[in-house]
């Protein structure tokens, strides 16, 4: 009966272990690094609204241009995951993989997204992205 108990033991707890290690995508694991993934879906929808909602004051204008740089080709993200590497009381930095790709007509670009560190403040409890 023991060796019994034992096996059932022994087997929820490589049932729980294997969960564990069942970890989401890397973009889901911080408020922040979900803060950034939403603005760079915003960024690539052309959602105006939603890039500005997502934005801190001071950075505001930045996101607007760079919106206006994606206005007259098609974008679309590709390979998207972000992990936030640090963080302070009240911001924290949050880095990504993969890439905005663009297009206009036959011409292809991608715009390498891990060449930035981006910045995210907390304003109540919204982060906000506001800078890299």
């Amino acid at each position: 009966m023991i060796r019994g108990w034992f096996v059932v033991v022994i087997l929820i707890s490589v049932a729980f272990l294997f969960a564990a290690c069942q970890s989401g995508n890397p973009e889901e694991t911080t408020p922040a690094a979900k803060a950034l993934v939403a603005y760079l879906n915003a960024l690539v929808a052309k959602d105006e609204a939603g890039l500005t909602l997502l934005s801190c004051a001071d950075w505001e204008a930045n996101a607007l241009l760079e919106l206006d740089s994606f206005q007259s080709v098609e974008t679309h993200l590709e390979g998207l995951s972000c992990q936030q590497t640090a963080s302070t009381e009240g911001s924290a930095t949050v880095i990504c993989q993969g890439a905005i790709v663009t297009s206009y007509g036959d011409e292809v670009q991608e715009f390498d997204l891990s060449e930035r560190t981006y910045r995210l403040v907390q304003q109540g409890s919204d982060w906000l992205v506001c800078g890299y």
